[in-house]
């Protein structure tokens, strides 16, 4: 996912992927008559009520119907247009934390953000059918509040790819523009080095069970869970207590059913309060400062590393739909009429020139069939790496080391100088389009 070590990382999870929660499989991913209702080509809300709550800690941001919601000052008048934000790989399972800073800003200037999380998956069509399930759950409150506003897609890396294929493969979810920013589309053995030959093998016997022995996998699983009750200021429920002690239980075949049995360990509700007591100031403190909600976002962002193993455990080796179908899909159906392709110079993952060409050929196919039509098709180039969207402090902090040492020493020290020219770029685009 990028050209820096960390990022390497995060592509090599890329691989191992499970379809985000809540999926429902729908015979629309290749059907341009399936009758999806989708309100948003041009779209509008009443209140919202933040179904997960927002927390003060992340400024305005609200959770509603599995979206991260954003809404510009009322002070600066109704908003600009609404963006659709998708992350990369892992990051983009936390879009309203990973890409805070990007998202921050363009609601400063004006935008109603909604930010979809999603799981990575073999399967991005899948991924696709969860996302715009997500998307159309608040799309009809968002009509009814701020009247027609054009729908822009903004994606990273994987999220580019994804709103690629919406802007392509579901036609009932148009897209007045997309911006495809560090946009790639490489098969699993170029995006993987060595996956087949060692990743594959290795997650195969990490998911392996049999009956003595949990797996690597649920070992991860539990893990994870106790680390995201400990980012919650928690003690571990009993049942939570007692599915540890049973994993670390030694097993085999030769012993009896009665050595095996555990008592049930129950925490005392005196020592729960008095933990809660005791920890309480400090949790409230790290809560307010956003030290905790940043530490369970990154176990969320953790929680795809199990389900992934899974999956190619299970056999997945390569992506739905492949890289060449996808090129296909693009010549013959991308329909937005505006399009921005922005790459970094120092990104070894990026295909602009892939999607540049693609994007020509499907304007002379749009073209043949409709004459009238005017497709914008615009690639620039910034100074950055394909992290570059992802390195920036939160807004409030920005500004305040910002009043500290100056904007440009705040942007050079605090590393965010290139995410603030990333954001420029979007604003003057999306302004050049008058959307």
């Amino acid at each position: 996912m990028s050209s820096t070590p960390s990022f390497i990382l995060m592509v090599t999870a890329l691989m191992l992927n499970q379809v985000a929660s809540g999926f429902q499989p729908t015979c629309s991913r290749w059907m341009p008559n399936h009758p999806r209702i989708h309100p948003l080509s041009m779209v509008a809300t009443t209140e919202v009520v933040a179904s997960g709550g927002s927390s003060s800690a992340l400024g305005r941001w609200e959770e509603v119907e599995g979206n991260f919601v954003l809404r510009p000052s009322v002070e600066d008048g109704p908003p600009r247009a609404l963006v659709h934000f998708l992350g990369g790989a892992l990051v983009g399972a936390a879009p309203h934390v990973t890409y805070r800073y990007l998202l921050e800003r363009l609601a400063e200037q004006g935008y109603l953000i909604v930010a979809t999380p999603h799981d990575l998956s073999f399967d991005h069509l899948q991924t696709c059918d969860t996302i715009i399930a997500r998307f159309e759950r608040i799309a009809p409150t968002l009509a009814r509040t701020y009247g027609a506003l054009p729908v822009v897609g903004i994606g990273h890396s994987l999220g580019s790819l994804l709103h690629l294929l919406i802007t392509s493969l579901f036609p009932d979810t148009p897209r007045a523009a997309n911006a495809l920013l560090s946009f790639n589309n490489k098969p699993v053995q170029e995006a993987v080095p060595l996956f087949e030959e060692f990743f594959a093998p290795l997650c195969t016997v990490m998911a392996q069970k049999n009956g003595t022995v949990p797996s690597g996998a649920e070992a991860i699983t539990l893990g994870l869970r106790l680390a995201k009750t400990a980012t919650e200021g928690k003690l571990p429920s009993d049942e939570l207590v007692g599915e540890v002690l049973s994993f670390l239980q030694p097993r085999g075949p030769f012993m009896k059913n009665s050595e095996t049995e555990l008592p049930k360990i129950t925490i005392p509700a005196e020592a729960r309060q008095a933990f809660e007591a005791i920890s309480g100031p400090s949790t409230s403190t790290l809560r307010n400062a956003g030290v905790l909600p940043l530490m369970t976002n990154s176990v969320v962002i953790l929680e795809q590393i199990p389900l992934l193993i899974e999956e190619v455990a299970n056999g997945a080796r390569d992506f739905v739909p492949p890289p060449d179908s996808v090129r296909e899909a693009v010549r013959k159906a991308y329909r937005a009429r505006r399009t921005l392709i922005l790459e970094y110079t120092d990104d070894s993952l990026d295909e602009s020139d892939e999607i540049e060409d693609l994007l020509k050929e499907a304007e002379r196919v749009i073209r043949m069939k409709r004459p009238m039509v005017n497709i914008d098709l615009q690639r620039r180039t910034l100074e950055g790496n394909h992290a570059t969207p992802l390195l920036a402090p939160p807004m409030d902090l920005a500004v305040r080391a910002e009043d500290v040492l100056g904007a440009e020493t705040a942007k050079d020290r605090l590393f965010y100088d290139q995410a603030d020219r990333t954001v420029e770029e979007l604003v003057a685009w999306l302004e050049e389009g008058n959307l």
